[in-house]
């Protein structure tokens, strides 16, 4: 998060905010997960975490 520098540019409820915008729709059984947005990529690029698939 620091090296991202987030914590300049959002608040850590505006980064919680925009994670829950992660949409997964289900459609004869399948998961499929929309899109990423560049700030959620960046998100998850800062904690480390994998992107989900």
């Amino acid at each position: 998060m620091v090296q991202e520098k987030l914590y300049c540019k959002m608040t850590m409820k505006e980064l919680i905010l925009t994670l829950s915008k992660l949409r997964i729709q289900e459609i004869k059984g399948v998961r499929i997960l929309f899109p990423l947005t560049k700030l959620q990529k960046t998100i998850f690029k800062a904690f480390g975490a994998k992107e989900p698939s």
